[in-house]
């Protein structure tokens, strides 16, 4: 889910040789349009793909699917308006950056087979707290495998009021060190 311009699932049609099918989704055109490129332009075109125009499962029906990796704009609306990771593509995630990731935990298990896998990445640039508790209030096991800091854009430093008042209403999280703003993400595996 939010397949962008298809990298991680080129990645893993190149690495695993066993996928009888890779389904990507994005609300962008554009973005699903340039992921298509990017498979013929990897020669994958004869692996078994399919492209859903989908906000979250809008698009998606009658499907359960063994793996899942959701990838879908977790950040905070504010924060992508400025971001150049953003430019002409589509962010519906609220204040806090929590809309498109809780809408994705609500409803996945009608879409995961029984012995399917979930993954996702939860970032600093949006309310980490909102999605632990909602793990936690409706009894979702999960396990965080990974935790890696990384500078953001030397352009978002043009933009610190902005953030330094997302940042107190508790909507973004980020660190400043010598000179730069650091975000976090964890990859979340769920049990």
């Amino acid at each position: 889910m939010g397949c962008g311009n298809g990298v991680l699932g080129v990645s893993l049609l190149k690495i695993f040789n066993n996928i009888q099918k890779l389904t990507f989704t994005d609300v962008s055109k554009e973005s699903l349009n340039n992921c298509k490129k990017n498979i013929k332009l990897n020669n994958l075109e004869k692996k078994n793909s399919e492209f859903i125009l989908s906000n979250v499962f809008q698009n998606i029906h009658n499907q359960k699917f063994d793996l899942m990796i959701n990838d879908i704009s977790g950040i905070s609306e504010a924060v992508a308006k400025i971001s150049p990771w953003f430019r002409n593509i589509s962010c519906k995630s609220g204040k806090d950056g929590t809309n498109l990731t809780i809408s994705f935990l609500k409803n996945y298990k009608k879409y995961l087979n029984s012995k399917g896998k979930v993954f996702f990445p939860i970032i600093s640039l949006s309310n980490e707290k909102i999605i632990f508790d909602f793990l936690k209030k409706n009894k979702i096991k999960y396990r965080v495998l990974l935790e890696k800091k990384w500078p953001m854009p030397k352009s978002f430093l043009n933009h610190m009021n902005l953030l330094k008042k997302l940042k107190s209403k508790k909507y973004i999280n980020f660190e400043e060190q010598f000179g730069m703003i650091i975000a976090k993400t964890k990859i979340i595996y769920l049990i």
